[in-house]
């Protein structure tokens, strides 16, 4: 039976409503004002909460916001209702997380709808391994860093900016919304058509060429698509404020709130979560602001994205050149960073990395926040990757660039005796991780 919390300070409202969804295999649990409601919620974890924006102790829209801050509660489904019509209700509504807005009196047939795509509590351990049997498939829709660079200079790598689609099984996750994520929205789209659809979204930060694709996502404006956006909050502004800043009226036709109901921002204040079959553990990256690396620990094998991060000891070391001085501190502590990194990466069947410069280019971009490629690949064979993709091409390296740089990263892998691959990303490329068991 699934599990459902009211929340309303009216009495009478919450008997109606209650007396619906009995009849329809709810258990609900009611609640008068918004404190008690939300460690009803904390403690049961409900399918689904009904909330009024106005109780007291915790209005709706706090409470919605609690919810989507706590990543135990992600699949939770929230609707909020209230007397008022005001289109500020409802855009703030949704602006908050929430997947739904009644306005009361509410008719059963309408709120039942609104909870209609909600699952049982329990699922059968069989039927949760039967829906992401299968392999995990990795898809390249955009390699470039900093700026997109389309054209024919470009075109065997690409030029769209980062952007990657993960499949395990039925679930789609999709790390950054750089310009690449157009084109998967339009492939989504045409691959789902009307049916229903839920997207998870890995953000690693909020730089422009991370984000400047996502007000052109289609699935995003459709209403049967759920958009989960997951990311850590920003230097400046909140993971939500920074997608919503790109999208006002001065720089875009279509404001966030104009998109559909369901898209939902969570800022992770964990830095190990589950997304269902996936386990994903979080890095803080060496980059300008707030930004992040993510493992996603899948049946089939571990995926490691790095898109933004200046290696430790080379930096340092260029430092002290540019500054003529010897701290063998410092230096240790650099080491030392990058020991962390090479444990974050230890072992993974794939690691998508910054490689957006090389050794020439390197020193006049000390500190830009990206890693020179030859680091890269000494900090991958140490960590005994399997394979090594290069990423964040530079803007300025065309495609006879990238094959040189795929050569010297060929001849240092097989110097070494290691039995790492080596690749660069490119736009449109596949590649799969057969299923397995699920590891122990």
């Amino acid at each position: 039976m699934k599990t459902l919390v009211l929340i309303d300070n009216d009495a009478l409202s919450r008997a109606l409503l209650s007396q619906c969804l009995a009849g329809q295999g709810w258990k609900v649990l009611e609640a008068e004002n918004g404190a008690a409601g939300l460690d009803l919620v904390v403690k049961h974890q409900p399918t689904a909460v009904v909330c009024d924006l106005r109780t007291p102790k915790g209005n709706g829209f706090k409470i919605c916001r609690l919810i989507r801050e706590d990543a135990q509660l992600n699949s939770t489904r929230v609707v909020l209702m209230g007397v008022s019509r005001f289109a500020n209700d409802r855009d703030t509504a949704f602006a908050t997380g929430a997947d739904g807005y009644l306005v009361k009196p509410i008719a059963p047939g309408e709120l039942l709808a609104s909870l209609e795509q909600c699952r049982d509590d329990v699922r059968s351990a069989e039927n949760s391994k039967t829906a992401f049997a299968g392999p995990t498939r990795v898809r390249f829709w955009g390699v470039r860093g900093s700026i997109p660079t389309p054209g024919l200079q470009t075109a065997q790598f690409g030029g769209n900016t980062s952007c990657i689609e993960v499949r395990v099984g039925d679930q789609v996750i999709v790390l950054d919304a750089g310009s690449g994520i157009r084109a998967l929205g339009q492939e989504l789209m045409r691959e789902f058509h009307n049916k229903p659809l839920d997207i998870t979204m890995l953000v690693t930060h909020t730089h422009w060429d991370h984000i400047q694709g996502f007000p052109f996502f289609i699935p995003a404006y459709n209403p049967k698509v759920n958009v989960r956006i997951v990311g850590y909050e920003g230097a400046v502004h909140g993971l939500r404020g920074a997608l919503f800043e790109q999208m006002q009226s001065a720089f875009f036709p279509v404001g966030l709130n104009q998109m559909a109901s369901h898209v939902t921002f969570e800022e992770l204040s964990e830095m190990e979560f589950e997304l269902d079959a996936v386990k994903v553990r979080a890095i803080f990256a060496n980059h300008p602001g707030i930004c992040l690396g993510y493992r996603l620990s899948t049946p089939s094998g571990d995926i490691v994205y790095m898109p933004d991060h200046e290696a430790y000891e080379r930096h340092e070391i260029e430092r002290q050149k540019i500054a003529g001085e010897t701290s063998p501190a410092s230096l240790d502590y650099a080491r030392a960073q990058d020991e962390k990194v090479i444990e974050f990466i230890r072992a993974a069947d794939v690691v998508i990395g910054d490689t957006q410069y090389d050794t020439t280019e390197y020193p006049s971009r000390l500190g830009w926040g990206h890693t020179c490629a030859d680091d890269a690949v000494d900090l991958a064979m140490r960590a005994g990757v399997k394979h090594l993709f290069l990423f964040h091409h530079d803007p300025d390296h065309h495609d006879d660039k990238m094959t040189a740089m795929i050569a010297r990263a060929e001849e240092k892998v097989a110097a070494a005796g290691s039995p790492m691959m080596v690749s660069a990303a490119r736009e449109g490329a596949e590649f799969v991780l057969e299923w397995a068991l699920p590891r122990a």
